[in-house]
């Protein structure tokens, strides 16, 4: 039977797993099944943690082994740290942060601080101040005072440019991705406010269109860039009364200058599309594809865009593996491509639009007073004074366009159906806005000077791709991973700081499903179910 023999030589003392047998003459003897090397090279912690395991393997109870004193001194989430902190340390962030820290010779860990912020936010978002009185809610976080959460975001806001490039450039050699197609589009970030910024560090902060529907609130303007895989590229902050429509030409002048790149695509929504802006896309040496005003267009060209004599089916398989029928044609129009598509889907949605804002009419009729800036949006025209009629003729102009759509390319290379599913994929960017608001709550906002709000925008620029990087290593899990999934996962890997008889151990909870799984997908090794103090931070 195999047993542990610890045999001393004047080299030092080793360890054996040895087992006895009996020779041909029956005299009973060891041989040597595999030798662990020397006790000191191993520390107290680490031969503690092999017996652990060892006694585990042997059907013993963790119980059996915390007999004598024992109390609780805390609990912990550890899941957080250890899966986002490899993130971090992926792109490099880690020594940026330290490189920052030592330019600036900060006298608080500036890593830490931010670290903190960002698990904050990527597991319950919450105000700086929250963040710290959290911060012991964690294992191995150096403790930071208040100001420094504060003056870490101005650090941010000062590197921020640097981060976005470093985060691009290891984002492309982690996934080895080529750049070929940008996706880009605008949003609005409100702050609980209707007090615009009027000093000379307080410009940001304007009233403007809001997207978000907060008529009154201050405001700015979030542009983001990011790649078919929803990889970001890199962001800019606009004046909250900025017309979306001019931020473009800057964000196509940073993918110049910044990254060096010289080729691509940019796939935009028709809103961001001027001839300003089409101008500055092509004297960039890029190309676009984006959303036509069908309705814009001359009459000629509407009619014959709206006819479905002139379209061509195609069978096409879909992102879900399913096989749909693609109805659509081109025309050359002012040196691009016009695709014309046309949809039954979108058809009835049309006329279910149009059908919802006509029965408003109705009610609408009956209040001329509420009418006067919106008749023409509910298909009425005006009679006399404070007197209006359903107008029948804009009704039927409507019909003519029901499951039209128009998208435009001066790609002269790509099929038609390939430049249709690159605008398809616009809704991308439209789900990265949303984890901005929703998961990652960016807004509403409630720091006052520019360089606190630029620091904000940069801490969950940093947390969308820390959580993005994971969800992309976990596309081919057992199960459908979200963000709101992958937050329950992590919520549950806890540690409790035990004191022992003296000693300080952790114990970890119990492995939920997936957890396990989780862990290898990203590399890391599991916590052993008990854990010296001074050896947690070899885990996380």
């Amino acid at each position: 039977m195999p047993f542990l023999k610890i045999e001393k030589k004047s080299s030092g003392t080793y360890l054996r797993i040895v087992e006895s047998y009996r020779d041909e003459t029956g005299k009973s003897r060891h041989r040597i099944l595999h030798s662990l090397g020397k006790t000191s090279d191993y520390t107290p912690e680490q031969l503690r943690a092999i017996g652990i395991k060892l006694f585990e393997l042997g059907g013993g109870e963790l119980k059996a082994l915390l007999d004598g004193s024992l109390e609780e001194l805390g609990r912990y989430n550890y899941g957080y740290q250890q899966i986002y902190f490899k993130a971090f340390s992926h792109y490099g962030l880690d020594t940026i942060m330290n490189r920052i820290a030592r330019t600036h010779k900060l006298s608080y860990n500036f890593c830490d601080a931010v670290m903190l912020m960002l698990l904050e936010r990527l597991q319950s978002p919450c105000s700086k101040r929250s963040n710290y009185l959290h911060q012991s809610d964690y294992v191995g976080l150096e403790p930071v005072y208040l100001q420094h959460l504060y003056r870490s975001l101005d650090r941010l806001a000062d590197y921020s440019e640097l981060i976005q490039q470093h985060i691009y450039q290891k984002g492309r050699d982690l996934f080895n991705s080529q750049l070929d197609v940008v996706f880009y589009d605008v949003t609005t970030l409100y702050f609980e406010s209707s007090t615009e910024a009027e000093s000379p560090n307080r410009t940001l902060r304007k009233k403007g269109f809001s997207k978000d529907g907060k008529i009154g609130d201050t405001q700015i303007l979030f542009c983001m860039l990011i790649d078919r895989n929803k990889c970001p590229i890199g962001y800019q902050i606009f004046k909250g009364n900025t017309y979306e429509g001019h931020t473009l030409p800057e964000a196509l002048k940073g993918l110049k200058q910044k990254y060096h790149i010289d080729k691509v695509i940019v796939v935009a929504d028709r809103g961001m599309m001027n001839k300003d802006n089409l101008a500055s896309v092509t004297e960039n040496g890029f190309e676009f594809i984006i959303g036509e005003r069908l309705k814009n267009l001359p009459d000629k060209l509407k009619a014959h865009l709206t006819n479905l004599e002139n379209y061509t089916r195609e069978w096409h398989i879909n992102d879900d593996n399913e096989i749909v029928c693609i109805r659509y044609m081109t025309v050359q129009h002012r040196g691009k491509t016009i695709i014309g598509t046309y949809s039954s889907k979108r058809a009835a949605k049309d006329r279910y639009d149009r059908e919802t804002l006509l029965n408003k009419t109705k009610v609408l009729l009956d209040k001329p007073e509420l009418l006067q800036k919106k008749a023409r949006r509910y298909f009425l025209k005006q009679t006399g004074a404070e007197q209006y009629e359903v107008d029948q003729e804009k009704i039927q102009a409507s019909e003519k366009y029901d499951g039209f759509l128009a998208i435009s390319s001066n790609n002269t290379t790509l099929p038609a159906t390939e430049i249709l599913d690159q605008y398809k994929q616009l809704f991308k960017i439209e789900h990265t806005f949303r984890t901005f608001k929703s998961h990652l709550e960016t807004r509403p906002m409630f720091h006052w000077t520019d360089k606190r709000i630029e620091g904000h925008i940069c801490l969950c620029y940093i947390s969308y791709t820390l959580q993005h990087y994971v969800l992309q290593k976990l596309e081919k899990f057992p199960i459908k991973i979200t963000d709101n999934i992958l937050r329950e996962i992590l919520d549950k890997m806890q540690v409790s700081l035990l004191n022992h008889n003296g000693d300080k151990i952790y114990l970890r909870s119990s492995p939920q499903a997936h957890e396990a799984a989780l862990q290898q997908r990203l590399g890391l090794r599991p916590l052993p179910p008990i854990l010296s103090y001074k050896l947690i931070k070899n885990y996380i």
